[in-house]
């Protein structure tokens, strides 16, 4: 437990190293462990063929020097048998009583004796001392006479090649480990290299701002993804930041606008409007009205902070999305009783979205209608259900919007004329509302305009 707890505190380079050394290390022992095996049985099954050929010269010669064999036909076979024995083997000739008749040790190792072996056809292995040694007998009977052909075969030089072998694989383990440990622990620096960029340009962004990327190598692999995503990321991170930083400078500049102008009054006021009535009444509804316009611009600006908190109200029911329609026409026609209010609402269904944001998209685009809709007051307000989707088209007569300026609409505070927008008491945060409430629903909003003939918003929901 120890171990594994020291080996979870190590740095990861090094944790690789030392699962990557592991692995490696396991499979090499499986494979020795089978080679060993292999081996061993691979050498004793030689040792058993040869002892086996050995035992097979002996009777054939035995069988060959004459019709019957005789203790003198033994004898005179020793020269071919000493010719035949190999190193570190006894091949031994007795009668049946056990006597011995001719006998060759090539070696020096202790065997037992004739009586002390146990008559066994078969090869088996025997131990004296610290010796062991294969042992293979076969009888044979000829004319009278018979006897016991006995092999017995020293295992030592086996043994001694098998602990060379051993010695071998530890040794080539070991170095296994060391170079498998080097080997990971290369490979583990490579591999977590582009973690280690990360992790400094992460350092960088928080001692320079967001402008650090990570780069990216075409290799299209998991690192390269993440680097990918990193830098998406923040990219949408300084996209954010630059937009909360140029919402700040926007809305201080807004609200200086009317807070100078209330300054301004109110400084008049305190010097001239005592004794002069007409200064006094002039600025006081000055300051009323660009209270009106702060209290405006505030509450657009709570408005969009608001929109942060989700779907928070009821959904608007399918019925009612005409009712809404048609009674928020009817209000603003008793506001601008001079606009013409064209309809064509058809029967359709929406989903989804609350009653209150519905409400306020339909405010905020007519509003622009009316606004800029100064000459030929005419607006259009249309529905349809289509492709499964729900439209909502406004479209009125006024000055339209420059081409170069329709990209940018949608922007907090932008303004395609700053001054004229002031005068009709726009805070230029009508459209970003309308976008960011659209977008909340998964809708889309476009807007077509052409200056000096109108302009063409349509705004579609997924049902």
């Amino acid at each position: 437990m120890r171990i594994w707890k020291k080996l979870t505190l190590l740095p990861w380079k090094w944790k690789l190293a030392v699962w990557l050394a592991a692995s490696i290390f396991f499979t090499f022992s499986i494979f020795t462990f089978f080679e060993y095996h292999t081996v061993s049985t691979w050498l004793l099954k030689q040792e058993e063929t040869a002892v086996k050929q050995t035992m097979k010269e002996v009777l054939q010669s035995l069988e060959g020097n004459s019709n019957s064999i005789t203790e003198e036909n033994i004898q005179a076979s020793l020269p071919f048998i000493k010719k035949i024995n190999t190193d570190n083997q006894l091949i031994r000739i007795s009668d049946q009583k056990g006597k011995v008749i001719v006998s060759h040790l090539n070696g020096d190792f202790p065997v037992l004796e004739p009586n002390e072996l146990l008559e066994n056809k078969e090869i088996s292995y025997l131990t004296v001392g610290n010796h062991q040694s294969l042992v293979y007998s076969q009888t044979f009977k000829s004319s009278g006479f018979s006897g016991k052909v006995e092999i017995i075969r020293q295992l030592d030089s086996y043994h001694q090649l098998m602990k060379h072998l051993a010695f071998a694989m530890i040794l080539f383990a070991v170095m296994t480990i060391l170079i498998s440990v080097a080997i990971g622990y290369i490979l583990s620096w490579q591999a977590l290299k582009p973690i280690k960029m990360l992790a400094n340009t992460m350092n960088k962004i928080k001692s320079a701002g967001f402008k650090e990327r990570m780069p990216v190598y075409n290799n299209k692999d998991e690192i390269a993804e993440l680097s990918t995503i990193f830098n998406e990321m923040m990219d949408v991170i300084e996209q954010s930041f630059q937009q909360q930083k140029q919402f700040v400078e926007d809305a201080s500049h807004e609200l200086r606008t009317p807070i100078s102008i209330l300054e301004g009054h109110l400084s008049l006021l305190n010097r001239w409007g005592k004794r002069n009535p007409d200064i006094l009444e002039e600025s006081l509804q000055a300051s009323v009205e660009e209270t009106a316009k702060l209290k405006k611009l505030v509450l657009s600006l709570l408005n969009l902070t608001k929109l942060d908190q989700y779907r928070n109200g009821n959904p608007v029911s399918p019925e009612k999305v005409n009712e809404i329609i048609q009674h928020t026409i009817r209000d603003f026609h008793m506001l601008h009783k001079e606009f013409h209010f064209e309809q064509n609402i058809q029967s359709t269904k929406l989903y989804g979205i609350t009653e209150e944001h519905f409400q306020q998209i339909l405010n905020i685009l007519i509003d622009n209608a009316i606004k800029y809709s100064s000459i030929k007051k005419e607006i259009s307000i249309a529905t349809a259900h289509t492709a499964g989707q729900f439209i909502l088209q406004i479209e009125d007569k006024g000055i339209g919007i420059p081409k170069e300026d329709l990209q940018n609409v949608f922007y907090r505070f932008y303004r395609v004329d700053k001054a004229r927008t002031r005068e009709q008491g726009g805070t230029g945060l009508g459209l970003s509302i309308a976008k960011k409430l659209v977008d909340l629903y998964k809708g889309e909003i476009s807007i077509k305009s052409k200056e000096g003939i109108g302009t063409k918003v349509m705004v579609k929901f997924p049902v």
